[in-house]
């Protein structure tokens, strides 16, 4: 079974910095998906191949801690 193609994630709470990070890594070559927060982010089904993450660390609601325990109980 093939693999999906690598994706970065891009998740700020600021839209037109959202907008233009996503629009630098299409640039590279990437396929892109970006959300608004993280519960939002964690809500997409899990992607089951290589990845990448570009988080803003400092936004309102769940936090980087709260991501880590999160992805980590997904294993």
């Amino acid at each position: 079974m093939a693999h999906p193609r690598p994706v970065v994630f891009v998740v700020d709470d600021d839209a037109s910095v959202r907008k233009r990070l996503a629009r630098l890594v299409k640039i590279v070559g990437y396929e892109v998906e970006a959300f608004a927060s993280v519960g939002e982010f964690l809500a997409r089904p899990p992607h089951d191949g290589a990845a990448g993450l570009l988080l803003d660390v400092r936004m309102p609601g769940r936090t980087l801690p709260d991501l880590q325990e999160a992805l980590g109980k997904m294993g």
